[in-house]
């Protein structure tokens, strides 16, 4: 059985006493592919802030890996699509990767570290581009 990863019943989020999201459950599961598509100010950017723990719903519960969003955002990650950093920037595709494994100021990133680094990239079929720069990816 697939385990349970982002759980949300009934959320309502209104900003004054505009609704945002109204009504909205959701159940998303270990290996689930999902895509959150709609108009502007249809509420997506609400919806990833609430299940992120950013937005507390109005009415409602989330979870996420069975814990309060704040908590279980640790176990998720999230990439916007747009970012603000200065695309000509001279760090590679292997660079971010590694800074993954950030462990503290003023320590060296090991061996160990680069090859887990190399093999992330290789998991997701991204070792081809690992000294691309990164801000000649697309979004």
């Amino acid at each position: 059985m697939r385990k349970e990863i982002i759980n949300l019943k009934n959320i309502e989020v209104y900003f004054n006493s505009t609704p945002a999201l109204e009504g909205i459950s959701l159940s998303v599961k270990q290996n689930d592919f999902l895509a959150i598509i709609g108009p502007n100010g249809g509420g997506k950017t609400t919806l990833l802030k609430v299940i992120l723990g950013l937005i507390k719903p109005n009415k409602g519960e989330a979870q996420v890996f069975g814990r309060n969003p704040k908590e279980g955002r640790k176990l998720i990650g999230y990439l916007p699509q747009y970012t603000f950093f200065d695309l000509n920037f001279p760090m590679s595709v292997f660079d971010v990767v590694l800074m993954g494994g950030y462990r503290g100021i003023f320590r060296n990133y090991s061996k160990e570290d680069k090859n887990a680094a190399l093999n992330a990239l290789k998991t997701v079929d991204m070792l081809e581009f690992k000294d691309r720069q990164i801000g000649k990816l697309s979004g």
